[in-house]
């Protein structure tokens, strides 16, 4: 029984020590008036983390961070005054003067050294980026002068991916490095190398807000790619059953985005025909996607051009639920699934499309 006690007492200290887990933020910083106020906020949402009063130029804050995170420390009595603090849930201490800002200092925290190594790299070779760019964007026509800053503007990029790269590679376990590399994540080649770097963290690295970030900038990018698995979806049909893409799992399914108006679309339709009836006893069938707004005119074509299989649509046009999910920017187009739902085709018309059926279905 005593050991059941013991325990339980170990239980429920560990679960109050989880709860109690905050990130305190003191300061004494000289010049701050009494009854003004600091506010920690998060940078990346705005949200008001903690507030409190000025009392003899000193301050006590307490909050919450899932984890490391990027946070902003303001001052009511100092509005030109904005501190970044990189932290988790940490006692960190702040000490310095209002008159020299970049004189305060912050300490206790395990992460804010990182992100400012970091932030003294980037901060610079980022400003010389931004600067560029709309110069270039003044130069209206290719001209030598554009060429030469579009040149520099490579440079400098390159520059700054190989600082970050070489930094991720150096502090693999900070969640610092999964911010680098939300940072520049747009100046990548592709999803692939982004998710590449991502990968090669420590699994104390790939948590965290910026983590979630990186996966599902990645994982939106690789919607509707070659070799990515199709992103589910219902839509209803003609007769408002629902259909849902799941349903033709077994079978090569094309995706096929068309619309009763769009006159390629239509020219497009007895190629798809011909595949259709050429290889539907062979494990294959299309589920059409239209962007109609008028059912009528939707139906209509349908049986005028003799598209015997499965139409869903919203009757949306542009904005078509499935066409958004997979970033369907004009039409006709077209995504070719395997059995086990993977993109294994995109944008194949005519022969083009009747070759790689004939490949795979023989």
């Amino acid at each position: 029984m005593r050991k059941l006690i013991i325990y339980t007492f170990i239980v429920l200290f560990s679960f109050q020590a989880a709860i109690a887990a905050d990130f305190t933020v003191t300061g004494k910083v000289k010049g701050l008036t009494n009854g003004s106020t600091a506010t920690v906020k998060n940078v990346f949402n705005g949200l008001a983390l903690a507030t409190a009063t000025i009392v003899n130029e000193t301050f006590s804050l307490k909050g919450n961070v899932n984890e490391g995170m990027l946070l902003q420390l303001t001052f009511s009595a100092a509005p030109q005054l904005n501190i970044e603090m990189f932290i988790g849930n940490e006692a960190v201490i702040l000490e310095g003067d209002i008159a020299a800002p970049d004189q305060i200092k912050l300490s206790g925290s395990v992460l804010h050294p990182t992100y400012e190594k970091f932030r003294l790299q980037f901060v610079p070779l980022k400003d010389k980026l931004n600067a560029i760019v709309p110069l270039i964007q003044a130069e209206t026509a290719q001209t030598p002068k554009r060429d030469s800053l579009v040149g520099l503007f490579n440079s400098y990029k390159q520059v700054l991916l190989n600082e970050t790269v070489g930094f991720v590679n150096a502090n693999p376990a900070s969640v610092v490095s999964s911010f680098a590399l939300y940072a520049i994540g747009p100046l990548f080649s592709g999803p692939d190398e982004l998710e590449r770097r991502f990968n090669a963290l420590q699994p104390t690295a790939q948590k965290g807000y910026f983590s979630e970030m990186i996966v599902k900038s990645v994982n939106d990018a690789k919607i509707g790619q070659i070799g990515s698995m199709a992103t589910e979806f219902t839509q209803n049909d003609q007769n408002g059953k629902p259909v849902k893409l799941s349903s033709f799992r077994g079978k090569y399914v094309l995706i096929d985005f068309w619309a009763s108006w769009c006159r390629p679309c239509r020219q497009e339709n007895p190629n798809v025909v011909a595949a259709f009836n050429t290889y539907k006893s062979k494990n294959f069938t299309v589920l059409g996607v239209s962007l109609d707004q008028d059912k009528n005119g939707w139906i209509q074509a349908i049986a005028a051009d003799k598209l015997t299989w499965t139409h869903v649509s919203d009757l949306k046009y542009w904005s078509n639920e499935v066409a958004q999910l997979y970033r369907i920017q004009s039409i006709p187009a077209n995504l070719l699934i395997d059995p086990t739902g993977k993109i294994i085709g995109k944008d194949l018309r005519g022969e083009e499309l009747l070759q790689k059926l004939a490949s795979i279905l023989k």
